[in-house]
């Protein structure tokens, strides 16, 4: 290699650096329309003609206790933020977006968080409790949403992050940045008659035109006019969770399903609850694994289900801390039926994850590509095989909708398969 190639090489370097801190180092103002810090006041930091007043709330300590950097609602229809938007929010037909924000919630009844308009066709953001005990947030557009008990239930009493997302059709909630569950829209024409108000649910048949006040906080209100990539809602996450979940994968064995995990970090981590389903919504806890608790090195886990039946099976885990706060990894699904002899994808078309199933002889090492029509690499990554039935969960909700390819090479030989993105 001559002197010019190596200069030639180490700009690529540099460049390629200097676009992942752009990136993946903060948060991005690409399609940015609002932003609130609510460090202190209502100002917009962001680009579109967007103001807000609050009414009768304070100012309050954020999720890294900093005062005057968070706002708290005192849980009554006189406690909210108004926002004058002229129209900058206000999504229609098909056009992608994005809301996030993180909120602390200590209050005891049905609460809206952030509602443009949900009862008319628009979009908001609510909580709820529909089982005893366990509150869960919903994602409304269209008249149709998406959240339920088993998906997208949350810890009262601590921080979280949410960010819902529109994508080509597709709604879908993320939690503390973990992808939760999604679901169609609804078929109804939007319309926004009222302003988009924080801290309760608003109809215009009321009076004053709200009800199901928030009683907590909200903090870093972030509105954008495209579809966040999982990778990009993963940076908005203003603090840093207890536990930093790696690969999570399952292997079919002669004795049943072996479920391995690891963890890149843990902090005050009690265990993990692995729960199953055989229709990906009602699912049952069938054991339990005692974590580390604190760690900064890569550790790693296992579960056989020595009972898996037949047909597809769904598992997750909860990832449980020692003050009881919990939340959950992305799901695995298997196939369950007979031995395969070649990849397999499900489903196809797929929207948001879609899972592999991969066969292999003994403990290997791949690599997984996924390459667009046009030849673009658009997503690698690494994965040990066992002897088996592998599988592993991909997230896809971030690519246009087309054709892929994904490739899996482990050395010994190379499977290919196309697949359709809606």
């Amino acid at each position: 290699m001559n002197f010019r190639q190596i200069l030639l090489v180490m700009i690529l370097v540099l460049t390629s650096c200097f676009l992942c801190f752009s990136l993946f180092g903060q948060p991005t103002t690409n399609g940015l329309l609002a932003y609130f810090p609510l460090n202190g006041n209502t100002n917009n930091a962001g680009p579109a003609n967007i103001t807000a007043t609050a009414v009768n709330t304070g100012y309050t300590t954020n999720n890294a206790n900093l005062a005057n950097n968070a706002l708290q609602f005192a849980g009554n229809l006189n406690s909210y933020i108004d926002f004058v938007d002229n129209g900058n929010l206000d999504f229609s037909g098909t056009n992608n977006f994005t809301i996030s924000f993180s909120f602390f919630f200590n209050g005891s009844s049905t609460s809206g968080l952030l509602d443009n308009c949900l009862n008319y066709g628009g979009w908001g953001i609510w909580l709820w409790s529909t089982v005893a005990g366990t509150w869960n947030l919903q994602f409304n557009y269209k008249n149709n949403s998406v959240g339920s008990a088993a998906a997208t239930a949350f810890t009262t009493g601590v921080w979280h992050h949410v960010a819902a997302v529109r994508n080509n059709g597709t709604i879908s909630l993320y939690i503390d940045g973990i992808f939760r569950l999604s679901s169609t829209e609804g078929t109804a024409t939007p319309t926004y008659p009222l302003n988009m108000n924080a801290g309760a649910m608003t109809y215009g048949s009321f009076s004053p035109p709200r009800y199901n006040p928030f009683g907590g906080k909200i903090d870093e209100i972030r509105i954008y006019n495209r579809a966040l990539s999982a990778g990009e809602i993963g940076i908005l996450v203003p603090f840093s969770l207890p536990l930093k979940l790696g690969e999570f994968t399952a292997v079919r064995k002669p004795t049943g399903i072996r479920l391995n995990w690891e963890t890149l970090t843990e902090q005050n981590t009690s265990h993990f609850e692995i729960e199953k389903s055989t229709d990906g919504a009602n699912w049952n806890s069938i054991g339990r694994v005692s974590a580390a608790g604190n760690s900064a090195d890569k550790r790693s886990y296992s579960f056989t289900d020595n009972s898996p039946g037949t047909g597809v099976v769904f598992y997750r885990l909860k990832m449980v801390d020692n003050d009881s706060a919990f939340t959950y990894s992305r799901v695995i699904t298997l196939k369950n039926e007979s031995q395969f002899t070649s990849l397999q994808l499900f489903p196809n078309p797929v929207t948001d994850n879609m899972q592999v199933q991969i066969p292999s002889s003994g403990k290997l090492d791949a690599v997984i590509w996924i390459i667009d029509a046009g030849g673009k690499t658009v997503h690698s990554r690494t994965l040990q095989l066992s002897e088996g039935q592998n599988t592993a969960s991909i997230p896809v909700l971030h690519l246009t909708a087309g054709i892929y390819y994904l490739i899996i090479d482990d050395g010994k030989r190379k499977h290919t398969k196309s697949f359709i993105k809606n």
